[in-house]
């Protein structure tokens, strides 16, 4: 079978959540899957040790499309080129792993379509003004002409038959994977004083109570918070309450911007404590990459999270930041706790191998692959 995929987040400035996802998933396809070939569509290679690790397999391909153009404004204007170069290729299967692709794929094409969550519908107050209007307005058609849909997590797989009306007997969870050896526990090192937060700053991340939090305990702890994430949106809330800080509590908390890479996995194993409160998470690759860093994780027990994580993880009101305080406090002056935390949150990412993700995803293609070519849909 030949198999399309829109890699533009792959190859983007900075690799994010979704470049992430799929720089794994390709990566590890690119070693197990001897059957099918795949097509990589981008508008150009940023990272070529990322691009190599997936070419080294004769049986992957790049297609590097002039003026292919990046944002989803790319859905529209890039898709002659695009459609061109498919009908040359003879692609049977498009995988759209970032949710959306270009709407003008021949019909011929079967379409299968990863949906990491559905929190423009669980928490629409939550998202920005484009995002509202792409998903309520644009989003239906990408769901009518899906074939097939993978999701990370029973969860998601609910609220997209709930909030979609997506037949789940087209729906497939497969669990995300990372690849355990780029996030090494430390090795005789001590922890360094400082609490981590990695995400979007963006509403439902839940920065707003997180900096109340620890604004209660800053003074009678010598750790710093560290934020690390790419700017997002209606960020106005945390603007506020940071202006409200005494300058003390506002030098211990440190916004580092975008990290990636072997520097992000440094920050993960030398933190003291992993701290995410989000109210919706589809599956959160942030907890489980600082859980295999050996950095015991505090969050909040809401959608998907305690699917995932279960009891390798502790958990706080993510409404209270009281509550939140006192779990932080709590923990980073207890070794015993982080020890216990550390040990089973090791042990549980390793249930979450990208190996695994990728063996299931590649038991689906040849599946889809085996299947005539019906459309799925809604109910």
């Amino acid at each position: 079978m030949k198999i399309g995929v829109d890699a533009y987040y792959l190859f983007s400035e900075h690799i994010d959540g979704l470049g992430n996802y799929l720089l794994r998933l390709l990566t590890q396809l690119s070693r197990i899957d001897t059957g099918n070939d795949y097509y990589v569509y981008t508008p150009g290679i940023r990272h070529r040790e990322y691009a190599d690790a997936i070419f080294a397999n004769p049986r992957f391909a790049l297609r590097e499309i002039p003026g292919m153009l990046r944002g989803r404004r790319r859905i529209w204007l890039q898709s002659p080129a695009l459609k061109k170069q498919i009908i040359h290729d003879g692609i049977d299967l498009f995988f759209a792993g970032a949710e959306y692709f270009p709407i003008c794929l021949p019909s011929s094409v079967r379409v299968a379509t990863t949906i990491h969550d559905v929190a423009y519908k669980a928490m629409p107050e939550a998202i920005s003004l484009t995002n509202s209007l792409f998903y309520n307005f644009l989003f239906p058609f990408f769901i009518k002409r899906s074939d097939f849909f993978f999701t990370v997590s029973n969860h998601s797989k609910n609220e997209m038959v709930r909030y979609l009306s997506i037949n789940e007997g087209k729906i497939t969870v497969v669990h995300n994977g990372i690849d355990l050896r780029q996030f090494p526990p430390a090795k005789n090192c001590e922890k360094k004083d400082y609490i981590l937060f990695v995400g979007t700053l963006q509403p439902r991340k839940n920065l707003v109570n997180l900096i109340r939090a620890f604004a209660r305990i800053a003074d009678s702890i010598t750790d710093s918070l560290m934020i690390v994430g790419g700017s997002g949106w209606k960020n106005s809330p945390l603007r506020s309450v940071i202006d409200g800080l005494d300058d003390s509590i506002k030098k211990k908390i440190i916004f580092k911007g975008y990290v990636g890479g072997d520097d992000l996995a440094l920050l993960y194993r030398s933190a003291k404590l992993f701290v995410l409160p989000s109210l919706h998470e589809g599956f959160c690759l942030p907890i489980l990459e600082a859980m295999a860093s050996g950095t015991a994780v505090l969050t909040a027990r809401r959608t998907a999270i305690p699917e995932i994580y279960g009891n390798a993880v502790e958990y706080a009101d993510p409404y209270s930041p009281d509550d939140i305080a006192f779990k932080m406090h709590d923990l980073i002056t207890n070794k015993k706790k982080l020890a216990l935390l550390q040990k089973k949150g090791r042990a549980l990412s390793k249930k979450y191998d990208v190996k695994i993700q990728a063996a299931n995803y590649l038991k689906s293609f040849n599946r889809i692959a085996a299947k005539p070519g019906t459309k799925a849909g809604t109910r």
